[in-house]
């Protein structure tokens, strides 16, 4: 039987005899398990994916997200890295590889060439010795996307593009699907105006099957895609857990959607609450929900029985989501 250890709790913040100080002050009390989440120790032998909590300064003067970034080990020590954050989190992604020990990583995925998606890979390139990056073969005029190309090809990192029906091997022991985009990428006129559902839609949608357990990553893709995808792969997109599309927004993660791929963990990275209804989807099909900007940084490890643990880098201090 499949069993989730969930290591985070919901805190009401009622000190036993009375009100904390904390309390008096109007302050919730602060958890930081950093240490925890980012501590490799008890890996071995279990599929792990760091989902990182990211954040842009107050004065970085720019309206972007910070963005997407996930630390995936394999059973066998294996290291991936999906997407890095804008490139002002580039540095947060480093000091998270660090305080995990990481010395080199296998491969990188760049999911889409969205700036809060790849704008901090050039400074991880810069920075680790690299194997392989994955990417698909959407071409996208931006300077974060010339940069990571260019990047790539200066430090000697093969270049492999992947797209529905690539498979390739994490590991020994962990098979990755590729289901999105689709291998014919035709652009419209007029392009790259306008481009933002029509990138968001090339995502590469990856699914990762370790024994009984699986992980299925959206990247972006907004409901339109996600309706394509059920219509031609169906129950292949079940998945124990999820990283939710286009940072929990309601652009993407319809309810039936939701409802066939039936997650028992799904996880948001996004400064803030993108939608709650999204959040409401996710809980109704009976899965746990986690929000980078509330939880923190979110560690889930999965192991060949289907058997997994979450362990969040902070506690809820509200009731407010269920």
């Amino acid at each position: 039987m499949k069993k989730i250890l969930i290591i985070a709790a919901i805190v009401f913040c009622v000190a036993a005899g009375g009100v904390s100080a904390q309390e008096q002050a109007g302050e919730a009390p602060k958890t930081d398990r950093s240490a925890q989440v980012f501590d490799r120790s008890g890996d071995e032998g279990l599929l792990v994916a760091r989902f990182l909590k990211l954040s842009l300064s107050e004065d970085s003067g720019t309206d972007e997200k910070s963005g997407d970034s996930t630390i995936l080990t394999s059973p066998d020590g294996v290291v991936m890295l999906i997407d890095g954050g804008s490139p002002e989190c580039g540095g947060q992604v480093d000091a998270y590889l660090r305080s995990m020990g990481i010395k080199k990583i296998d491969a990188i995925v760049a999911s889409h060439p969205h700036v809060d998606h790849i704008g901090g890979l050039v400074r991880i390139l810069a920075e680790y010795p690299v194997a392989t990056l994955y990417m698909s073969k959407v071409v996208y005029p931006s300077g974060a996307y010339g940069a990571l190309l260019t990047e790539a090809k200066k430090r000697g990192v093969e270049i492999k593009y992947i797209e529905e029906g690539s498979r390739f091997g994490f590991g020994d022991s962990v098979k990755v699907e590729v289901y999105n985009p689709e291998r014919d990428i035709k652009y419209y006129d007029g392009y790259p105006a306008n481009s933002t559902q029509f990138i968001n839609n090339k995502s590469l949608v990856m699914k990762f099957t370790f024994g009984e357990s699986t992980m299925l990553f959206m990247g972006d893709v907004y409901t339109p895609r996600e309706v394509e995808l059920m219509e031609k792969f169906g129950d292949e997109l079940r998945a124990d857990v999820i990283k939710v599309g286009h940072h929990g927004s309601d652009t993407s993660s319809s309810k039936s959607f939701v409802k066939l791929v039936a997650p028992r963990i799904a996880v948001m990275m996004h400064d803030n609450l993108a939608s709650l209804q999204v959040y409401k989807n996710y809980r109704k099909v009976g899965a746990m929900v986690y929000v980078s900007c509330i939880d923190g940084s979110v560690k889930v490890a999965g192991d060949a029985a289907g058997g997994w643990m979450v362990l969040t880098q902070s506690d809820r201090v509200s009731d407010f989501l269920k």
